[in-house]
């Protein structure tokens, strides 16, 4: 009797051990300040949307939260920072279907999408869009069609996501588009109202602004629904093509951290999201804001890996064979 009480209590013991370093990690956590990785561009929507949740972040943590742009390889530079960093609860970054989906089926990364991140959740959807120069010819998506079945178009943008769309709408009219790669999606947009390239899709943010200086014709609307700010412009859909980029993004951490930390920051993102000013100050941007926590936007992604890699690997943009 006297040595299973001792058995017992041991066990207790070296269980409350274990617990500790945990507990007292979770308890000086933050201890610094955390970085938020975006693997896009100063500028880009992404961005301007972090800086935003940053700096409600910091009043909910006590702590200062830094962006960190890391920009490069096509979208997969960020992701695979993310998933390489210390899983100490001071670093975090953008997830979305880039860093899920078509990065990691278009090209070899050294992580596994679906095991290297623990998901904090959604913050936010894009709105895609397609534009020309003012000076273009082409003033309508029919037109663009119909130039691209005569000749070789080329269109610009800065990551494999934004750019499904075009390659279903290339499939389903016949006509030739050729994606040139940008390092921003300010840098794209640039690209075509100098004549650079035929067409751009990116989102309002890098749009909007050259649109209303006159120098982008807006051609039509690549999501599901129209902008807002112009009611007039149909989507693609509308349009007679089921094509659509869709935009959703959010947070996670590297996986391994704290659970206790975990829990927290994920409260934190929660209680940014539900705050009126946030969600004011990012739908200035011409970005929806959209909440989910970690399991269901883990969920919602995983669900959009099923619609998505059967389109890319019909288009040609995923490298992976079917299992």
């Amino acid at each position: 009797m006297y040595r299973r009480t001792m058995l017992r209590a041991g066990g207790a013991l070296a269980a409350a051990a274990y617990a500790a370093p945990a507990l007292s990690q979770s308890g000086k956590w933050p201890s610094r300040e955390i970085t938020l990785i975006n693997p896009n561009a100063p500028g880009a929507s992404t961005d301007l949307t972090a800086r935003i949740v940053a700096q409600a972040l910091e009043k909910r943590l006590n702590a200062t939260v830094i962006v960190k742009n890391v920009v490069g390889g096509a979208g997969a530079l960020g992701p695979s920072t993310l998933a390489a960093a210390t899983p100490d609860g001071h670093t975090m970054g953008l997830v979305a279907i880039s860093s899920h989906i078509t990065v990691p089926n278009m090209m070899d990364v050294k992580y596994d999408p679906w095991k290297a991140f623990d998901v904090l959740g959604q913050v936010a959807s894009l709105r895609y869009g397609i534009g020309v120069r003012t000076e273009s010819p082409i003033k309508s998506i029919e037109e663009l069609i119909a130039q691209g079945k005569q000749k070789l178009l080329t269109y610009s943008s800065n990551n494999v996501t934004n750019v499904v769309a075009m390659f279903q709408l290339a499939k389903l009219s016949g006509a030739k588009f050729r994606w040139v790669v940008f390092q921003g999606g300010v840098e794209s947009v640039t690209a075509a109202i100098g004549g650079h390239v035929d067409a751009v899709i990116q989102t309002v943010a890098e749009m909007k602004p050259q649109i209303e200086a006159g120098k982008l014709r807006f051609l039509a609307s690549a999501a599901t629904e129209r902008w807002p700010d112009y009611p007039d412009v149909k989507t693609l859909r509308e349009l007679g093509f089921d094509a659509v980029t869709n935009g959703p993004f959010g947070y996670a951490f590297p996986a391994g951290v704290d659970p206790a930390i975990k829990q927290r920051m994920e409260s934190a993102l929660a209680d940014v999201m539900a705050d009126k000013a946030v969600q004011t100050q990012i739908s200035n941007l011409g970005i929806v804001p959209t909440y989910r926590n970690g399991a269901d936007y883990a969920a919602f992604l995983k669900q959009i890996e099923g619609e998505l890699v059967p389109i890319l690997r019909e288009t040609g943009m995923s490298k992976k064979k079917a299992a």
